[in-house]
């Protein structure tokens, strides 16, 4: 029979889950993607256009599901913080969340604005309609931007790299659920505490989900 008891840390809900591996096959067709735009650079237009075709669908795909993943983020119930994570490693997880977000909306935004600054539109694949035009042709807009558009996918898989080695520090060396959370494969149910045991519950450990708020929601 299987048991009934809670997980010592519960997983991210499988929508979540879902989200986040998604948002993982994006990030690395656009890295891919973006790698072959310089490697064919001179080459011939149409393998350019192709090239260009699968990053910026995969920046659009990936721009809208950061939305939705952060509207069901906050729309949901919060996630319990991990268990005998410390207030400094809560707050460095959170900020790098949040930074991740942020450097996803912005960089995919600016792309969005440089393709429509070059004087093309970003179609809708199968419906057919565009993307609304957030900005009308301007080449000197273009030149300002596609710098910084740069700048900020060079930043964001440099933080991105440092998630994936915190994420496989936890799992290896720490050997705690931070890695199983975010899996399919859910996290081992804890034992239920003797009463006699209850005297050694903290209050800091008691007072963790009311430091939940929205933006830890988002960011946990």
């Amino acid at each position: 029979m299987p048991s009934s008891a809670p997980a010592a840390n519960p997983g991210y809900p499988r929508l979540q889950i879902l989200f986040h591996w998604l948002s993982v096959l994006l990030m690395a067709a656009l890295a891919l993607a973006g790698g072959l735009r310089h490697l064919l650079a001179g080459h011939a237009v149409a393998d350019m256009r192709s090239v260009m075709i699968v990053h910026i669908g995969c920046g659009m795909a990936l721009l809208f599901l950061t939305l939705l993943r952060a509207a069901t983020r906050l729309a949901g119930p919060a996630l319990p913080p991990l268990a005998g994570s410390s207030r400094a490693q809560r707050a460095c997880a959170h900020a790098a969340h949040l930074a991740i977000y942020g450097l996803i909306l912005a960089s995919c935004l600016l792309g969005w604005i440089i393709v429509n600054a070059k004087g093309l539109a970003i179609p809708m694949p199968l419906l057919g309609f565009d993307f609304p035009r957030l900005v009308a042709a301007d080449p000197a807009l273009v030149a300002a931007t596609v710098g910084l558009h740069e700048w900020l996918g060079w930043i964001f898989y440099g933080l991105l790299a440092v998630h994936i080695a915190a994420a496989v520090w936890h799992h290896v060396a720490l050997k705690d659920d931070t890695l199983r959370r975010m899996s399919w494969r859910r996290p081992a149910p804890a034992a239920a505490p003797a009463a006699a045991d209850c005297h050694r519950c903290s209050p800091d450990t008691l007072a963790q989900n009311e430091e939940l708020t929205s933006a830890d929601r988002l960011a946990s």
